[in-house]
């Protein structure tokens, strides 16, 4: 069975906006979210969905200190709390979570993972999609992916 994950806002929308937010439900279990990221995002319609609510002494140091905004912070203390890997796209949001140990993945990482499970015919296409409706991908990271097929 598919493990769990902690899925933040901006890996929600990029998902959406190529049309692939359901692939969610195809390759984890559940899906958590935390109730700021649904404050953020809107109403997501997935079976796998639950939503969380945050209380941990660690947003205070996440929001204030280190300057995150709060559905990131609410999503890296929700993976903190439980031990599941969190999509995060944000790279200081990735560093905080990499430095506390945390297992983590982005938008990049689901669509590669759902092109390896034949749910997708190509992680390098959706990935360029993104770019073209504004999703900043670096053309490094892309020429990353397109390696991987090589």
């Amino acid at each position: 069975m598919p493990e769990s994950v902690i899925v933040d806002t901006s890996s929600l929308i990029a998902l959406e906006k190529v049309g692939l937010l359901h692939i969610l439900c195809d390759l984890y279990s559940e899906v958590l979210v935390p109730e700021s990221v649904i404050r953020e995002f809107g109403t997501i319609g997935l079976p796998c969905l639950s939503t969380r609510r945050v209380t941990s002494n660690l947003l205070g140091l996440l929001i204030t200190d280190l300057n995150l905004g709060k559905g990131e912070a609410e999503a890296i203390a929700l993976a903190s709390e439980t031990g599941y890997k969190i999509v995060v796209d944000d790279s200081k949001a990735r560093r905080v979570a990499q430095n506390m140990g945390l297992k983590i993945t982005g938008t990049i990482g689901i669509l590669l993972r759902a092109e390896r499970s034949g749910l997708i015919e190509s992680a390098e296409n959706k990935a360029r999609e993104l770019k073209n409706k504004g999703f900043y991908i670096s053309d490094e990271l892309l020429e990353g992916i397109a390696r991987l097929k090589r």
